[in-house]
């Protein structure tokens, strides 16, 4: 069973978590690029405090089910969650910041990436 099909419920309030506030992590993703801090924005997703990111959306705030923190994929490499030597693959794998959010989901004691349209087709 992999990392989708083991935590599709989690996935789900994830997503409908994201329906609320995605517009706002557009608008941070888009600042991130314009402003040269990185071309790969990654966003995680939590139930719990990380030190990882900056936390941009508290779930305490809006009673929701996950805080979501602003990062970059070379936070991510800097922190050795992304191993310089797969850094090609995950280039590769990023879709396009404009139409998909890159969320790095933390769900129970799993955490995987994946990648949201902003917008529903």
């Amino acid at each position: 069973m992999n990392f989708l099909e083991k935590h599709k419920f989690e996935l789900e309030l994830l997503e409908r978590n994201l329906a609320i506030y995605k517009e706002s992590i557009r608008e941070i993703s888009e600042e991130v690029i314009k402003h040269g801090v990185s071309k790969y924005p990654v966003f995680i997703a939590t139930e719990r405090e990380l030190s990882l990111g900056k936390l941009i959306i508290d779930k305490e705030e809006l009673a929701l089910e996950y805080s979501i923190y602003a990062s970059t994929l070379e936070e991510f490499v800097a922190r050795n969650i992304v191993k310089s030597d797969k850094l090609a693959d995950f280039r590769k794998a990023y879709k396009n910041p404009q139409h998909f959010v890159c969320i790095f989901a933390l769900l129970g004691d799993e955490a995987g990436f994946i990648f949201s349209p902003y917008e529903e087709d």
